[in-house]
């Protein structure tokens, strides 16, 4: 078994990325940033994509990237460039993962975050630091949980969009795709497709396109 990984990305997410991999017991071999080409990053390579994509045809790819629009764009560069490459679901050895429970290639679950049964966790969503879902809930993909999100049962969570750090979700809320929820919410009904809505209860603030910058 391939337990060596290559991280896309060489920033503070990166290192949070390699702390998931350790974790989960895989060896990280390099980074990848045509910016940082050279240096290093835990003592680690930082490569040029370039250098990736001629080296590493079959390795195991971890992206480090934050951004759930960028995230998905790529990921589906790399699939194009890497057909045989893997993107394997990291998963930290503190999470707790329910019975029944699907997780999709290319997710990343950070320590501390539980996952209820039944759950399904589409590719390449990010659960991060102390999150919580409950039982029968969706994330679909490039999706992604800041530190302390909870949610009840029965939750689903749209393409894209991304829960801000210590927000809750009441069960059997229904969030569409492309949101942003602010930081502290509470959600307590559904919310459509495009917007930026916060609050205690949660509001509607703004439309927004798949794309718009909201990590600053």
């Amino acid at each position: 078994m391939n337990t060596s990984i290559v991280i896309i990305g060489a920033g503070g997410h990166a290192v949070s990325i390699a702390n998931v991999a350790h974790g989960c017991g895989m060896k990280v071999v390099a980074f990848v940033d045509d910016n940082k080409v050279g240096t290093n990053l835990l003592h680690i390579p930082v490569i040029s994509s370039s250098q990736c994509i001629i080296e590493n045809s079959t390795a195991n790819l971890a992206l480090a990237i934050g951004d759930n629009a960028v995230r998905e764009r790529v990921s589906n560069e790399y699939k194009s460039a890497m057909p045989n490459a893997r993107f394997p679901a990291l998963i930290h050895s503190s999470a707790v993962v329910g019975i029944n429970t699907e997780i999709g290639d290319g997710t990343v679950v950070m320590p501390q975050v539980n996952i209820g049964p039944s759950c399904i966790v589409i590719e390449f969503c990010i659960l991060n630091t102390a999150s919580s879902i409950d039982h029968d809930c969706e994330l679909s993909a490039f999706s992604s949980l800041a530190p302390r999100v909870v949610t009840g049962g029965n939750v689903k969570i749209g393409l894209g969009s991304a829960i801000s750090i210590g927000a809750t979700v009441k069960h059997g809320t229904v969030i569409g795709d492309d949101v942003v929820i602010g930081a502290n919410s509470y959600v307590n009904k559904e919310v459509e497709d495009g917007v930026v809505a916060y609050g205690s209860p949660c509001k509607f603030i703004r439309n927004r396109k798949k794309g718009d910058s909201y990590l600053v």
